[in-house]
């Protein structure tokens, strides 16, 4: 059993109350609910670019289609436009006068779908232009929010980094103020258990908790001298008496 001035152990309390608000500080740290906004953000972003690219490839269809179908309605237009003009020259036989007749009839069926289909091409295409607009627009959106969700992030970083820096420079100080000894014994004991190096005794119970000593061990911590490093078990946490 390791041995310090009952004055050093209880400085071992205070020593843990900023160890537990650096713990409790990092751990706010790196829980802040504007981090998931932000990994929302980005993956709406993500989901945008995504639809900007569906959009894109659409568009690019859609004004395939739209030329195309143009191109279709022209070329049928010139046809008839062509027989028109033969069968209105007067060079044509009676024959040819009925087939070219049949063929300009036949061509404006035609063309009749064909402007059909031009339309929806047409409407297709304006329907892609506006996706292509309406993703431009949410990718616009999101940028912003992300950049409010950012400078949110950054202020509280700030504001947990300087409190972090004061508590830090504390247990610094108050650490330099401990014995080597008992302070690497204490260090120890946290490394061991995740966090937690000295408790508080007042009375029977463990300060910070519902714990009641039991009497067993009530009379082991009793019975050991005033400066004596108590256990609660074997490499267990530090625990110090403050009530003598």
């Amino acid at each position: 059993m390791t041995s310090a001035p009952i004055a050093q152990q209880r400085l071992l309390i205070d020593l843990q109350e900023r160890d537990s608000r650096l713990a409790r500080l990092a751990h706010e740290r790196h829980t802040l609910p504007v981090l998931t906004r932000i990994e929302a953000t980005v993956e709406r972003l993500r989901n945008n670019k995504r639809s900007a690219a569906l959009a894109a490839a659409t568009l690019a269809d859609a004004k395939r289609e739209a030329t195309r179908t143009e191109d279709d309605v022209n070329q049928v237009a010139r046809r008839a436009t062509v027989l028109r003009e033969r069968l209105h020259s007067g060079a044509a036989g009676a024959r040819d006068l009925t087939a070219i007749q049949g063929e300009i009839d036949q061509l404006g069926r035609r063309q009749s779908a064909l402007e059909d289909a031009q339309l929806a091409a047409i409407e297709a295409l304006e329907a892609a232009q506006s996706e292509i607009e309406r993703v431009e627009a949410e990718e616009m959106a999101i940028r912003v929010a992300g950049r409010e969700l950012t400078a949110e992030r950054d202020a509280a970083f700030t504001r947990i980094d300087a409190e972090l820096a004061a508590v830090r420079a504390e247990r610094d100080e108050l650490a330099g103020s401990i014995d080597a000894p008992l302070l690497a014994e204490y260090d120890a004991v946290r490394a061991a258990t995740g966090g937690l190096g000295a408790v508080a005794l007042r009375g029977n119970r463990l300060e910070g908790g519902t714990i009641e000593i039991s009497p067993h061990e009530m009379a082991r911590i009793n019975a050991a001298p005033e400066t004596a490093v108590i256990h609660a078990e074997e490499n267990d946490v530090i625990i110090v008496r403050m009530d003598l």
